[in-house]
């Protein structure tokens, strides 16, 4: 399973998700969706626009794979 490492990186930046929507134009629900990992998709353009706010520049750094 994928799953999102959203929640850790707001928490390490002191981010929540009003913040990171703000910073990135995604809806707050989705923003807090994809932290919880409860969304059941994540579109290519949210990614992006959550790597570039956060400054991430491998996207191994905000998904992973747990069994």
């Amino acid at each position: 399973m994928l799953r999102l490492k959203l929640d850790e990186l707001m928490h390490a930046r002191r981010l929540n998700a009003n913040k990171v929507s703000e910073m990135t134009g995604i809806r707050y629900p989705t923003v807090r969706d994809m932290a919880q990992n409860k969304s059941k998709a994540w579109s290519p353009e949210n990614l992006e626009k959550i790597m570039v706010a956060l400054e991430i520049e491998d996207i191994s750094e905000l998904i992973e794979y747990v069994k």
